[in-house]
């Protein structure tokens, strides 16, 4: 075969073609962690969290140097919350700042009054007996003044049940070393929370918060906006009633929680990497076959003949025997979050992974924390903290919502619950790391303005934190 043969030219054509996507593939595609291009040694390189954990750091100096005036511009939640958030945090090995300081820090930081306001904070130090000597940050945070609540077992159990309850709470977290006991104080932690807030607010949405993640600038405006929505589409006439074991929900106020963070792990195509998997071969076929009678057809009925002449056999067989297979392959192999990411909005997702920022809906939040209570007393395995919630709602026809951009990030490679370091260090979200900081800023001021008005706009530059620019 020469270079004036049309199959060679071709072949020629393809080879060039991949290995420019390659090379593409190569420098674009390298964080997203279910592609070929998959890069171990730059996928978790910081980006966006950089910059806010450096606005969360600014905002926890300024709390130290001038305590007073960062309350003053904040203050606290006012008497008619929209959300109840908790960070549930535990005292880790790990020197300077603890996570769950930079992750309060991210939560307040350029956070306008309005916000505040609609927000009603609750630090959960979950260590027993003792956090305030166990947890490094307790002293800090709790001097600061910044929460609406401090919580703790001892502080808040009621008398007449704390003795039972923290002896079996401290037996559980003395035996951290089992993967059961660690999922039954999970899960005690979780539905505790919940419990928490239904009893000390109205709040219509509940947050559970993992201590080591990072919220990004004008995360709460943007959550409030995303559940507005969430509400509107409930109000569908065209869902239907909600029916176990299916997951559409129906009917108003169906859902059972937000996902404010994923990873791209749980979000990707499934199967791998090899040509079998999504269907790769049978893809293949179903586009192969009909588009050789579509050349077939053209070079005897349409075509002009000088045409015609360079679409030969060898073009035919590698048109529609390599470069078709070749390219669905590649389709899915490069990775589904990055070819096609999820645009901004709310959606209805039954993937997803991990607890480590979730909004449940009030309405189920007894329910749900009464499940997660009957879990920690089942033999064996407890359950997943993460897991649960998905069979819960599965269970009751609940819808489960993803909102993106996912306005979260997971920083923690010193766990408290056994995780290894590395498979930690893999709870990442690389879209996190695709904001912008400009961008973020300019949508933050929208939102305030949207659901708070200008006069909270006004007051939100006037008192910005230092450093940071609005557009």
């Amino acid at each position: 075969m020469n270079f004036s043969q049309p199959g060679f030219r071709t072949l020629i054509l393809l080879l060039a073609i991949v290995i420019s996507y390659v090379t593409f593939g190569y420098f674009n595609f390298y964080r997203d962690p279910l592609s070929i291009f998959f890069s171990e040694e730059h996928g978790f390189d910081r980006f966006y969290s950089a910059t806010r954990q450096a606005e969360a750091d600014a905002f926890l100096d300024l709390l130290e140097a001038n305590p007073d005036a960062v309350r003053s511009r904040l203050a606290k939640a006012g008497p008619t919350p929209e959300i109840c958030a908790v960070f549930l945090t535990i005292g880790r090995e790990m020197e300077g700042r603890q996570y769950v300081e930079t992750a309060v820090g991210s939560f307040l930081a350029n956070m306008s009054r309005a916000e505040r306001e609609a927000i009603h904070l609750k630090l959960f130090f979950a260590d027993v007996p003792t956090p305030e000597t166990q947890h490094k940050s307790y002293a800090r945070l709790a001097t600061a003044d910044i929460a609406d609540e401090i919580v703790t077992y001892r502080g808040s159990l009621p008398d007449s049940d704390q003795e039972k309850q923290m002896a079996l709470l401290q037996s559980w977290f003395k035996d951290r070393h089992h993967k059961s006991m660690i999922e039954r104080k999970t899960l005690y932690d979780y539905a505790y929370s919940l419990r928490r807030c239904i009893q000390t607010t109205e709040a219509p949405y509940i947050a559970l918060f993992e201590d080591d993640i990072l919220l990004a600038d004008g995360w709460a405006a943007w959550t409030l906006k995303n559940l507005h929505t969430l509400g509107q589409m409930m109000k569908d006439p065209r869902r239907h009633d909600p029916t176990p074991g299916r997951v559409e929900p129906g009917g108003p106020n169906s859902w059972l929680y937000l996902r404010m963070f994923n990873q791209e792990r749980s979000s990707g195509w499934g199967g791998g990497y090899g040509f079998r998997s999504n269907n790769a071969h049978i893809i293949s076929l179903a586009v192969s076959i009909p588009l050789l009678g579509i050349i077939l057809f053209a070079r005897r009925f349409l075509l002009p003949r000088y045409l015609v002449r360079h679409i030969d056999g060898w073009v035919i067989l590698i048109t529609c025997g390599v470069a078709v297979p070749l390219f669905v392959w590649l389709f899915f192999a490069s990775g589904k979050a990055s070819l096609v990411p999820s645009p901004p909005g709310v959606y209805e997702e039954w993937f997803g992974c991990c607890s480590q920022a979730l909004v449940f809906n009030r309405r189920y939040a007894q329910e749900l924390s009464d499940f997660f209570m009957a879990a920690t007393t089942k033999p064996g395995r407890a359950g997943r903290g993460d897991m649960l919630p998905k069979d819960f709602a599965w269970e009751h026809g609940l819808a489960r919502v993803s909102a993106y951009p996912m306005l979260a990030q997971h920083l923690g490679r010193i766990s408290a619950t056994g995780t290894t370091s590395v498979e930690a260090n893999r709870i990442w979200s690389m879209a996190f790391e695709n904001l912008k900081a400009h961008k973020l800023a300019s949508d933050h001021i929208r939102h305030v303005e949207e659901l708070f008005g200008e006069e909270a706009v006004r007051e939100m530059i006037r008192h910005s934190q230092p450093g940071l620019v609005y557009e």
